[in-house]
This record gives structure tokens, C-alpha cells and sequence, in this order.
């Protein structure tokens, strides 16, 4: 009767010791996932970042070449465009609390969330 007892408490023991292992296992390919997801989604993000500032250089330069030839003077045409991107530079300085910082947070917690959300129901 106690040898029985015993052999079961041994099998109990093996058992929950396989569960652990396993657990452990589970969380490390977790882990790794999550981080291979993070560090694609950085990759592409930073990837997209400088195309789009490239982008954006290489327009404002066309941009200040347009103006220029508008106003035959090519102070005029890319001093022009340098006093817009400072008054749009003042306007973003003064609203960054209030407006821009919050819609940045909202935006970055919703695809947080929406990602993870999306891996939980993946499982």
C-alpha cells in the first residue's frame, strides 16, 4: 500500500516536472518570437523612416528649385521655403504638449495593444 502510494507521488513528481520543463520551453519560444517580431517591426520601421526622409529631402530641394525659378532668384525661392519650414517648426514647438505628444502616445499604445492582442488570439 505505501510502495503504491509512493509510485504514485513518483509518477505525480515526473509529471509536474515535465509540465515545468515544458512551461519553460513554451516561454522561451515565446520570448523569441516576440523579440524576432519586435526587431522586424523596428527594421521595416526604420527602413521606411529613411525612404521617407529621403523622400521628403530630395522634394524639398525640387521644392526650392521650383521656387527659385518662380521668383528668378534662388535666395528668394529657398530662403522662402527655409522661412515655411521654420514657421512650421515655431508652430509644432508651441502645440507639441497639447495636440502631437498625445495623438503620438494614443497611436503607439493602440498598436501595442493591437499587436499583442493579435498574438493572444493567434495562440
Amino acid at each position: 500500500m505505501i510502495d503504491e502510494k509512493l509510485r504514485e507521488a513518483e509518477i505525480i513528481f515526473e509529471e509536474v516536472k515535465k509540465n515545468a520543463e515544458l512551461r519553460i520551453a513554451l516561454l522561451k519560444l515565446d520570448t523569441v518570437h516576440y523579440v524576432a517580431k519586435l526587431s522586424a517591426n523596428l527594421i521595416t520601421n526604420i527602413f521606411t523612416l529613411i525612404c521617407t526622409l529621403l523622400a521628403f529631402l530630395f522634394g524639398t530641394v525640387t521644392l526650392g528649385f521650383f521656387f527659385s525659378d518662380l521668383l528668378n532668384s534662388y535666395a528668394l525661392g529657398f530662403g522662402g521655403l527655409t522661412l515655411f519650414y521654420a514657421l512650421v517648426a515655431i508652430f509644432v514647438t508651441i502645440t507639441k504638449t497639447n495636440l502631437i505628444e498625445s495623438v503620438i502616445i494614443n497611436f503607439t499604445v493602440r498598436k501595442f495593444l493591437n499587436t499583442r492582442g493579435n498574438e493572444d488570439h493567434n495562440q
